[in-house]
């Protein structure tokens, strides 16, 4: 496959007795920057190309990318294509009252996207903004959600760090479904269900080389659990779940509420708020009333 794949886009690989090196910059076609010029692409990094152009990845070079009037090709561009609208809508259906709340997510969620491009995980948060778009804007909501709570609980920079890179790629298991099932306009079969629900454990495969510390991990496979054993993929139960796992479950669960889905519309935030109150049996309460008084500026 690696073969057949570099063979596909000679323009773009040159083989040399170290390996495989890049001979231009490779774009995705929203202008995203996947690899640099010169830089040495690993085995896995190509594996991991192979499969993602299999879910509709597209890689271009700097002379395909379109420039819209008044833009130019850097991580400013992709900032206002991606970040910036992302945030604006957030606001509106969080109900923000103080932006100061998200200074401090955004601040560690740009360096996250835009300033981590050489690491082997950002691929996957390119091909996250290139598969389904409202997985995409999920994954931010739920990052900056995340950290939102983490920063008021006191961690630290570093801690932020992780938690916030791990929020975002919860979903990551996602690119390995297929879209027919993520955009059905109805509820899923039992089938469907159960495809859909393995993604927790393939997100958690795609990133296990990656070495992000295991605490943060725990939110790819565990943001579905659910403190009464009512979750997946393993039934936890109680602190069974890592507390990380259980500030992205909040997270995760209130933004999905709050957004429209193609089988549902959304549903306002003070609706959401009293839902996962009234199901404390399976909601981490304390992180809920702590989401709330943040949201409040309590």
């Amino acid at each position: 496959m690696v073969k057949s794949f570099i063979e596909r886009h000679p323009s773009f690989f040159a083989k040399k007795t170290t390996g495989f090196y890049t001979k231009k910059n490779i774009y995705n076609k929203n202008g995203m920057l996947l690899l640099r010029e010169g830089q040495r692409v690993s085995s896995s990094t190509l594996e991991k190309l192979v499969r993602l152009e299999n879910f509709g990845l597209e890689i271009i070079s700097e002379e395909d990318v379109f420039i819209p009037k008044g833009y130019t090709l850097d991580s400013n561009k992709i900032h206002k294509d991606i970040h910036t609208p992302i945030t604006k809508d957030f606001e509106q259906k969080m109900n923000i009252r103080n932006k100061e709340i998200l200074e401090k997510p955004n601040m560690v969620l740009s360096d996250i996207i835009f300033e981590s491009k050489d690491e082997p995980w950002w691929i996957y948060i390119n091909a996250l903004a290139n598969y389904v778009r409202w997985i995409y804007t999920h994954s931010i909501d739920v990052a900056i959600i995340s950290m939102m709570m983490a920063e008021r609980l006191g961690y630290s920079d570093e801690e932020l760090y992780n938690l916030g890179l791990a929020a975002l790629l919860h979903d990551v298991g996602k690119l390995l479904v297929p879209k027919n099932i993520i955009e059905k306009p109805e509820a899923l079969d039992e089938v469907e269900r159960e495809c859909m629900r393995q993604h927790c454990e393939l997100g958690l495969s795609s990133l296990e080389t990656f070495n992000i510390p295991k605490e943060f991990t725990d939110i790819i496979m565990q943001h579905h659990e659910r403190l009464d054993g009512s979750g997946y993929p393993k039934g936890l139960k109680g602190k069974e779940i890592s507390y990380n796992a259980q500030i992205a479950m909040v997270a995760d669960s209130i933004n999905a509420i709050t957004s429209h889905r193609p089988y549902r519309d959304a549903i306002d935030i003070e609706t959401a708020f009293r839902m996962l109150r009234e199901d404390s049996d399976r909601y981490p309460l304390e992180l809920v009333l702590l989401l709330e008084r943040i949201l409040k500026d309590e």
